[in-house]
């Protein structure tokens, strides 16, 4: 039994010396070094991966999904039936990036809702959906579009695990592909989305 202990004490350290506590989104264990690079000059997040480290999360995710669900969720199964996309745009909660910026940000987010409508009716997706998982700084945009507490967690728990500054969007086609930006994004990305997921279920 000693001899077991004496063998445990002997190799805890070497196992330590393996873990950096940074990981790739594999989960594999990587230099810091590596680490911070992928941030600064790949699409990463660098974020606690809940063991007291970090974990690299890819900033553009894709996937399929079983779509029924999302489209469910948010009151448009008739979207679903006619083969349309989901548009989601998703609030995180107020933060620096989201809480900050010169000039009038309602008029601003005005009128990128009025071009999402259209690009959503040219690419035959529903009118765009706004989640958030938190509605603290939402006040100054009340009026312009109407705000919904993500639907049990569906779509935090499968898109938008954790609180991506700026805020977050992902398009669902029908097939259940889909396709999103975690974090702060050009608008016109959502387009580019849109397009490449009709293009992919043709």
């Amino acid at each position: 039994m000693k001899a077991i202990l004496l063998l445990f004490l002997l190799l805890s350290p070497l196992a330590l010396l393996g873990q950096t506590g940074y990981k790739d989104e594999m989960g594999r264990d990587v230099s810091r070094e590596y680490f911070e690079n992928q941030i600064l000059e790949g699409p990463y997040f660098g974020i606690p991966d809940g063991e007291g480290g970090k974990i690299l999360v890819h900033r553009m995710p894709f996937g399929k999904v079983d779509p029924q669900a999302f489209f469910e969720k948010t009151g448009n199964l008739d979207a679903l039936n006619q083969e349309k996309s989901l548009i989601v745009i998703f609030y995180p909660g107020q933060d620096e990036c989201n809480s900050t910026g010169s000039g009038d940000r309602t008029k601003s987010f005005e009128k990128e809702h009025k071009t999402l409508i259209k690009w959503a009716e040219k690419a035959n997706a529903a009118p765009p959906i706004y989640l958030y998982s938190n509605p603290s700084g939402l006040e100054r945009f009340q009026d312009v579009v109407t705000w919904k507490p993500d639907p049990d967690g569906v779509f935090s728990q499968t898109f938008f695990r954790y609180p991506y500054p700026c805020g977050s969007f992902v398009v669902i086609h029908p097939s259940g592909e889909f396709r999103g930006i975690l974090g702060g994004y050009p608008l016109n990305q959502i387009q580019v989305a849109l397009k490449k997921l009709q293009r992919a279920n043709r």
